[in-house]
């Protein structure tokens, strides 16, 4: 071999050893890196103990290895348990630290909860141990998953039951009003995200008067400082409230949002074109459909007195136009209205069909006692023997694995005066379709269907029954089926048997 070849062959022995030794030191820095982000973080924190917590937080797929540690110590020159340094530390999967930021609770010991306590993520909640026996307040760090990162600021908020978290709200039990004499305090809370602050939204009040022994249940709203509900109450020999499906009802129903704006919105109104206009004024949207300084034909008002529906219409001409409201309050907690608008120019006539309030049949008419084998059915009655609720059952094939699934429930609710006051509906969407799938209806004190809301896939559908005086039958029915910004309506004049 040539002194050439031979020169050749070294250099490149020299050079794959050479690349060979690089790459050991990337794996080698690469690894003692990851070692030195979690034990640095440990030996930032000046203390005589350091302790590393793992933290349970539920991350998603798109963080998947991902991991949550809670620096904790003591510091050396005091054994005091509110002496608790603590600070919390984000991970990837190859544990490179990407967040790092303190834990604002001191206490000896911690618990945590993970709920939707902001929208769509779950976000953190970190407690003294002793929260519940104390009344402590405990601090709620948001995940933000745009930026898959926690919210550094947290929110202050009340120690609120396990499992009550309904849309954000959350229950709060225990809190009295300071005068001694209440029995049974509780309330729901839901957190303003301009604010960054939790805001009561229903206080739940029972007492007793010391002379009778009779007991009194309040319910308010918060935010409109108004009672929803109040009256005396009675109890089961368990201590359960009797009819308390229909107070439970009343607290947890309607409650209140948070939206930013400063004023109403403008009432956007799509036409056949689906042309979306904009009106800033009622008066100018009425004026553009003819109605302008005419009185509503109809108002719908919800069970807390809220307008949510005004219709005005011409019984001559058949047409008609009108303006759904939705409310919220905004980062001064001022009631604000979110307005959509819609038009129609044309009444159909029909037969009213009387409403099966307890019939086992699909919207649609269907026998589910039909479609399942395995098939049953679950009732449960009031004191005085009314409905309750029903379920019917039966098996499917779920993910290819026989369930047992729900076919059909229905759920009611009565006033104090046995009165039907709100029904429930709900199918199997796989035998019977998804639209309709779920229905919700109010009654009068009459017994009337007055308004329901359906499920449908695009949106939601509206119902308004209006009667004239105390007629059972309704002259007439108003149909709105919203969805992408436009309202297909359907105007129905009745001609009442009664």
């Amino acid at each position: 071999m040539n002194n050439k070849v031979k020169r050749i062959l070294r250099g490149i022995i020299y050079v794959s050893v050479f690349i060979a030794g690089l790459c050991a030191g990337i794996l080698l820095f690469g690894d003692s890196s990851v070692w030195r982000n979690r034990t640095d973080a440990a030996a930032e924190i000046s203390a005589s103990e350091t302790t590393e917590i793992v933290v349970d937080y539920p991350f998603s797929s798109a963080e998947k290895g991902w991991s949550l540690i809670l620096w904790e110590s003591i510091k050396e020159d005091t054994q005091d348990a509110d002496s608790v340094e603590r600070r919390f530390c984000l991970y990837d999967g190859n544990g490179q630290l990407l967040q790092e930021f303190p834990c604002g609770i001191a206490a000896a010991e911690l618990v945590f909860r993970f709920d939707v306590l902001f929208e769509y993520y779950k976000d953190m909640a970190v407690y003294p141990a002793n929260a519940q026996e104390t009344e402590s307040d405990g601090l709620c760090y948001q995940w933000d998953s745009k930026t898959q990162r926690f919210v550094e600021e947290p929110v202050t908020i009340p120690w609120y039951q396990e499992g009550s978290v309904r849309d954000e709200a959350f229950l709060v039990c225990g809190k009295g009003d300071g005068t001694g004499e209440n029995v049974e305090t509780k309330a729901i809370y839901r957190i303003h995200k301009g604010l960054r602050r939790a805001i009561e939204l229903r206080r739940w009040t029972v007492r007793i008067d010391a002379k009778t022994g009779e007991e009194s249940l309040c319910i308010r709203d918060c935010l409109e400082e108004k009672d929803i509900y109040t009256g005396n109450v009675k109890r089961y020999d368990t201590g359960d409230l009797k009819n308390e499906k229909y107070y439970q009802y009343l607290f947890w129903e309607g409650l209140e949002t948070f939206w930013s704006a400063e004023n109403d919105s403008p009432i956007r109104f799509c036409n056949e074109q689906l042309e979306l206009i904009e009106y800033e004024d009622k008066q100018a949207f009425l004026a553009d459909h003819g109605f302008a300084g005419e009185e509503p034909f109809y108002e719908y008002r919800d069970r807390f007195g809220d307008l949510i529906m005004e219709l005005y219409f011409d019984r001559q001409a058949g047409r008609g136009c009108g303006i759904r409201y939705y409310y919220s309050f905004n980062d001064k907690l001022e009631k604000r209205a979110t307005r959509d608008g819609f038009a129609f120019e044309e009444v159909e006539t029909g037969v009213w069909e009387p409403q099966e309030e307890f019939s086992k049949l699909t919207v649609y008419g269907d026998d589910v006692s039909k479609y399942a084998s395995g098939y049953k059915e679950i009732y449960e009655y009031t004191d005085d023997g009314k409905i309750s609720s029903f379920e019917a059952r039966g098996m499917d094939l779920v993910d290819r694995v026989p369930m047992e699934v729900r076919l059909l429930s229905l759920d009611y609710i009565y006033r104090d005066d046995g009165t039907l006051y709100h029904r429930e509906y709900d199918h199997y969407a796989k035998f019977f379709s998804s639209t309709s799938q779920s229905e919700d209806g109010d009654y009068d004190k009459q017994g009337r269907l007055v308004y329901q809301y359906s499920y449908i896939t695009h949106g939601a559908m509206d119902d308004y029954y209006i009667y004239d005086g105390n007629h059972t039958e309704p002259k007439y029915r108003l149909f709105l089926d919203w969805g992408n910004n436009y309202a297909y309506v359907r105007m129905i004049a009745y001609d009442s048997a009664d």
